[in-house]
C-alpha cells in the first residue's frame, strides 16, 4: 500500500512537472489595434495561433484619438502591449522616446518575405541611422458622392470647396437631404488640412533657412474655419456632427447607405466598409456611389499619404514571438483574407491591386494627389500634438464657443508656442 501511495506520488509530481514545462513553454504576447476591424483581425491571430501553438495573442483595442498618448505613457514606465499599430507620422516619436525596438535589431529573429525596401514610406520611420517601424498598410482620402441624390438634385459633381457648399445649399433646397457632412471633432483635422493645402496654406512651413515658421495667416484660417462652419448654421449638415468624432460614425455611414445625403470626405477603409454595407444590403443592385479626388481651392486638391505602422514595443520580454506576428500581419495573406479594406504599404503588394470602378478617385488620389505632413513632423512639433490643439481650436470655433477670429489666433498662439519662437 504504502509503495502504491508512493509510485502514485512519483507519476503525480512528475505530471505536474510536465505541465509546468508546457505552460512555461507557451508563449503569451498583446497586440493593440485601432481599426474598426476586429473580428477579421481576430480571425487573423486564431489562424497566427495554429500556424504558431507555441504563441498566444491577446487581442486589444483602442480608439485612434487615444492610442498615441497612452502607448507613450505605458513605455514611459516600462509597460504596454507587444506589438502596437501606430500610424506613420508617429513611428520617428515613438524611437525619440526610446518606445520601440529598432527593425535592423528585429530582422535578425528572421527576413521578410520581400526585404524592407520594399515597403513604402519607409523615411517616415527612419530615426539616428536606424528604421523603427514596419509600415503596415497605405491609404489616403478622397471624396464620395452618392450618384443618385446628385441626379434627384439637378446637381453635377463639384470638384472644388465653393462648388461643394453650393452643391449642398442646392441639395438642401431641392431636395432636402444633407449635401457635404463631415466628422467636426477630432478628425476634423484632415478636411482641415485639405482645404488649407488646396488654398496654398500650411500650419507649419520650412522657412528655407533650415528652420520652421507659421504657413497660414490669421484671416486664411479664420476663413477656413467659416467655411466648416456655414454647413452648421445654415442646416446644411446636422448640427450633431459636433460630436461625431470618425468618418465610419454610423450617423454619416448611414445618412450615406440610405440615400440622405451627397456628399463625405473618408479614407479608404472606409469607403470600402460602405461599398460592402450597401452591397449587402441590397443584393444585385447598381452601387449609387462614386469616388473622385478631394476638392480643389485656388490651388490642386491635395489629401496626406497616410498609414499605418506595426512596432514593437522596447519593453516587451518576447522580441521574438513579436516580430513572427510582425511578419505574419505583413504577409500577402493577410490583405486578401481579413484586412480587405485596407491597401498593403508594400510595392509588390499594391501593384497587384485591381481597382473597382466605384474605387478609381481613391486610386488617383493616391497616386497623383497626395503629399507626406511633412515640416509639421520634421519641425519636431509632431502631427499628434498639432493635431490636438488644432482640433480643439476648430471645434470651439464651430460650435460657437468662440468667434472664429479668436479660435484662430488662439491656435496660431499655441503653434508658435509648440515652435519655440
Amino acid at each position: 500500500m504504502k509503495r502504491t501511495t508512493l509510485k502514485a506520488l512519483a507519476l503525480s509530481t512528475a505530471l505536474a512537472g510536465l505541465m509546468a514545462v508546457s505552460a512555461a513553454a507557451e508563449t503569451n504576447i498583446t497586440f493593440r489595434f485601432n481599426d474598426s476591424e476586429r473580428e477579421e483581425l481576430r480571425a487573423a491571430l486564431d489562424e497566427f495561433e495554429a500556424a504558431n501553438p507555441d504563441i498566444k495573442v491577446e487581442l486589444e483595442t483602442i480608439s485612434w484619438k487615444d492610442s498615441r498618448d497612452q502607448f507613450l505613457r505605458e513605455s514611459a514606465v516600462g509597460q504596454g502591449p507587444d506589438v502596437v499599430h501606430i500610424a506613420f507620422v508617429w513611428t520617428q516619436e515613438m524611437a525619440e522616446a526610446q518606445a520601440v525596438l529598432p527593425i535592423e535589431e528585429l530582422q535578425d529573429y528572421g527576413a521578410l518575405p520581400n526585404s524592407f525596401d520594399d515597403f513604402i514610406a519607409t523615411d517616415l520611420t527612419a530615426y539616428e541611422g536606424q528604421h523603427w517601424g514596419l509600415p503596415w498598410s497605405a491609404d489616403t482620402w478622397a471624396m464620395v458622392m452618392r450618384t443618385d441624390v446628385l441626379e434627384e438634385a439637378g446637381v453635377a459633381a463639384p470638384t472644388t470647396w465653393d462648388e461643394l457648399l453650393t452643391a449642398s445649399r442646392t441639395i438642401k433646397e431641392t431636395t432636402g437631404k444633407t449635401g457635404f457632412a463631415f466628422p467636426a471633432a477630432h478628425q476634423v483635422w484632415f478636411p482641415v488640412n485639405y482645404y488649407l493645402w488646396s488654398n496654398g496654406a500650411e500650419f507649419i512651413s520650412a522657412d528655407g533657412n533650415g528652420g520652421y515658421e507659421i504657413g497660414v495667416s490669421q484671416d486664411q484660417l479664420a476663413a477656413a474655419m467659416g467655411y466648416f462652419k456655414t454647413y452648421i448654421d445654415e442646416g446644411l449638415a446636422p448640427k450633431s456632427i459636433l460630436s461625431i468624432d470618425q468618418p465610419h460614425d454610423p450617423a454619416l455611414m448611414q445618412a450615406l447607405l440610405d440615400g440622405d445625403q451627397a456628399f463625405a470626405a473618408m479614407p479608404t477603409n472606409t469607403y470600402r466598409q460602405l461599398l460592402g454595407a450597401y452591397e449587402e444590403a441590397n443584393p444585385g443592385q447598381p452601387v449609387p456611389f462614386r469616388s473622385t479626388v478631394m476638392m480643389a481651392g485656388d490651388s490642386a486638391p491635395l489629401t496626406h499619404l497616410g498609414g499605418r505602422t506595426l512596432v514593437v514595443n522596447s519593453n516587451t520580454d518576447e522580441p521574438e514571438a513579436a516580430w513572427k506576428l510582425v511578419q505574419f500581419l505583413a504577409s500577402a495573406p493577410l490583405f486578401e483574407k481579413y484586412y480587405t479594406n485596407q491597401f498593403p504599404a508594400q510595392k509588390t503588394l499594391l501593384s497587384q491591386i485591381e481597382y473597382r470602378k466605384e474605387e478609381l478617385g481613391f486610386a488617383k488620389q493616391l497616386a497623383d494627389h497626395t503629399r507626406t505632413w511633412g515640416a509639421y513632423a520634421e519641425s519636431g512639433v509632431g502631427v499628434g500634438p498639432l493635431w490636438n490643439v488644432t482640433s480643439r481650436a476648430f471645434g470651439t470655433a464651430l460650435s460657437g464657443q468662440s468667434s472664429l477670429d479668436q479660435a484662430a489666433a488662439d491656435l496660431l498662439g499655441e503653434i508658435d508656442r509648440m515652435l519655440d519662437h
